[in-house]
């Protein structure tokens, strides 16, 4: 979220100081501002102030692009949160399946690196660590086999730019 200068005719109500703020996380200032990471204990905060108002007046700066859902949602929860209100989960948090299915995939990916690693050697490695997967013909004509290529393809499509559904929060296989 970024937080920069209100403009005057907005500024009476929107006063806080970041210095008072609870629960940082983590603090990093840099030549475009400061960049801060706050928890609720339900979810982290990715606060990007631009400038420092000299009478603490901010105001919330909300790009126009494909995530612009997810930015509103989070500067909801924000002020949810700088309210003292109850924190509603409206992001789509994976479940723990999907969540083991992300990180296969991007271990597949991490095995891959920019070597070529065959896909027999990521279903021993990764996908099937305690089966023999076999060799030769029987490899060629197992399910396994399948298996592993489907990941690998789905893996590459991630990394491709599937992750921008993910961080989105929109349902439904990356291709």
């Amino acid at each position: 979220m970024i937080l920069g200068a209100a403009p005057s005719a907005f500024a009476a109500g929107l006063r806080f100081d970041p210095a008072r703020w609870t629960h940082r996380l983590g603090c990093r200032p840099g030549f475009d501002g400061s960049h801060h990471i706050l928890s609720d204990g339900a979810a982290l905060h990715r606060i990007w102030l631009r400038g420092d108002p000299v009478d603490g007046a901010y105001a919330c700066q909300v790009p126009l692009d494909f995530m612009i859902e997810t930015r509103l949602q989070a500067v909801c929860d924000f002020d949810r949160w700088l309210r003292g209100a109850s924190f509603a989960p409206a992001l789509a948090r994976p479940t723990s399946y999907q969540a083991r299915r992300l990180d296969l995939l991007l271990s597949i990916l991490d095995l891959r690196g920019g070597a070529q690693v065959s896909s027999h050697e990521i279903a021993r490695r990764l996908i099937y660590p305690r089966l023999d997967v076999g060799r030769g013909a029987a490899w060629k004509s197992s399910p396994e086999r399948r298996r592993t290529q489907r990941l690998i393809r789905e893996a590459e499509a991630l990394a491709a730019g599937g992750y921008r559904a993910l961080l989105a929060g929109r349902a439904g296989r990356q291709r």
